[in-house]
């Protein structure tokens, strides 16, 4: 079989789009539209401020502003037009939240509009609206220190389905064909326990950073979010912020209705680093996953905590079919890494340059077998050339029952052994982790380089019990 090879927007061909430069990532504005005073939005949860919202947002891009919405509940019933991308920004010291009762979103789907700024989304809470964003003339998004809340709305039917297919009420923020864009220092919470959340989903982006989120929550135990290291860009601290916002709405306590933590496909030199992944263990909602990227090229997944996810094919950190990924620095609770290359036609049918290193994955609290757990590589088909220059090097397995027959290890099946090298995988102990299909080689000074100074994330989070 011939390896496919990606290039830009699709598979084989160049990206139309590639030479185009679009604003950098928004930082801050220097003059604000106030929704209530000057759009006319009322803010009091029951009158429908789609109008005053859509209002503010059209003079506050003809201005060169942004809009301010002041504390308070703006009930949204329609979608709203991005397409001129004017910033919003909520207040620091007290919830302002966008809310729909039926899912609707903050919008630019027109593929070949070019915004002309960089927009930025700061200290605003969206519960039930979403953010739904298509084309490769827009960049610089920036979303931070903001609060997503997925919920089924009243006369949604949930989509069972299998535990692969999601649908747009699902996610609360889905970035396609964008560039150099940021998702950062947010807290993402799902409500949907048939489905689940799929809290972020990017598509083909370019230069996109996830970082610093903290995705599922349970709100009746919150006084660990001061050690959450996204919380230091706060004013209103996150736990009083998510008080706040339940006194409000009427949230439940456990919004950790996951069925991803994150979905990335085909995206081009992604960065999901420093996250908070929890999904409620409870939940009966449909799992794919922790963080999925399949189709990647440049990849980093560094410094992430996970806990929650089952200990199966439907759980762990999977990266599949691509080219360059660094996995390194995640801390696995009770959760694997998944490696795999499938036979697919919309992804390019090879892994390679790929550097697993200084992950722990720790089962003190799971009953772990040997499939689907530790780290694990596995190709659907047959062929040659699919698998090259992959080190598995300093990972740390914390396993009560190690050396034990049938416990988890480093292992990988139907690809080509000579393209695995592993080194220096080791228990608390300084015993080396058993290794099947892979052959023992010290990594190059390059792949070291990709893992340096990282150290996986030592976390207190507090099960779900809400």
């Amino acid at each position: 079989m011939t390896a496919a090879v990606l290039l830009g927007g699709i598979l084989g061909v160049p990206d139309a789009s590639a030479a185009w430069r679009g604003p950098a990532v928004a930082a801050s504005c220097s003059s604000l539209v106030n929704a209530v005073t000057t759009g006319g939005a009322a803010g009091d949860g029951q009158t429908d401020d789609t109008d005053g919202i859509q209002r503010t947002i059209t003079m506050a891009y003809e201005q060169g502003a942004c809009v301010y919405l002041p504390p308070g509940v703006y009930r949204i019933t329609r979608d709203l037009d991005w397409t001129r991308p004017a910033s919003i920004i909520g207040n620091a010291g007290s919830a302002a939240v966008l809310y729909s009762p039926d899912n609707k979103a903050l919008a630019d789907t027109v593929y070949g509009n070019q915004w002309d700024r960089a927009p930025l989304v700061d200290n605003v809470v969206f519960d039930g609206l979403r953010i739904d964003l298509n084309g490769p003339y827009k960049s610089g998004l920036a979303i931070k220190r903001s609060v997503f809340v997925n919920r089924i709305a009243p006369g949604e039917t949930p989509t069972g389905g299998g535990s692969n297919t999601f649908t747009t009420a699902q996610v609360a923020a889905k970035l396609s064909n964008l560039r150099e864009s940021q998702v950062t220092d947010s807290i993402f919470l799902s409500d949907r326990p048939v489905d689940g959340g799929t809290p972020v989903y990017t598509y083909r982006t370019t230069g996109v950073t996830v970082s610093g989120n903290l995705i599922g929550a349970d709100l009746s135990s919150l006084g660990w979010l001061s050690r959450w290291p996204g919380s230091r860009s706060w004013t209103q601290p996150p736990a009083a912020r998510l008080d706040q916002l339940r006194r409000l709405t009427g949230l439940p306590n456990a919004l950790g209705h996951l069925q991803r933590g994150g979905a990335f496909q085909l995206d081009q030199n992604l960065t999901v680093s420093g996250n908070i992944v929890i999904r409620d263990p409870r939940s009966r909602a449909k799992s794919d996953h922790a963080l999925y990227a399949w189709g990647f090229g440049g990849l980093i997944v560094k410094g992430n905590w996970v806990r929650g996810w089952p200990q199966s094919a439907a759980g762990g950190l999977k990266v599949r079919n691509g080219t360059t990924a660094t996995i390194a620095g995640n801390h696995l609770d009770g959760t694997a890494v998944l490696l795999y290359t499938y036979a697919a036609t919309n992804v390019p049918e090879v892994f390679q340059d790929v550097v697993v290193c200084g992950n722990v994955y720790d089962i003190r609290n799971v009953t772990a077998g040997s499939d689907h757990s530790g780290i694990q590589y596995w190709r659907n088909f047959a062929g040659t050339d699919v698998e090259r220059s992959i080190a598995v090097f300093g990972n740390r397995f914390i396993d009560p029952a190690a050396g034990q027959p049938g416990r988890p290890d480093i292992s990988q099946s139907a690809g080509d052994p000579d393209a695995f090298g592993v080194h220096d995988n080791t228990y608390p102990d300084g015993s080396p982790v058993p290794v099947v299909g892979m052959r023992p080689a010290t990594p190059t000074t390059q792949q070291q380089a990709r893992c340096s100074g990282v150290t996986a994330p030592e976390m207190q989070v507090p099960e779900y019990t809400g």
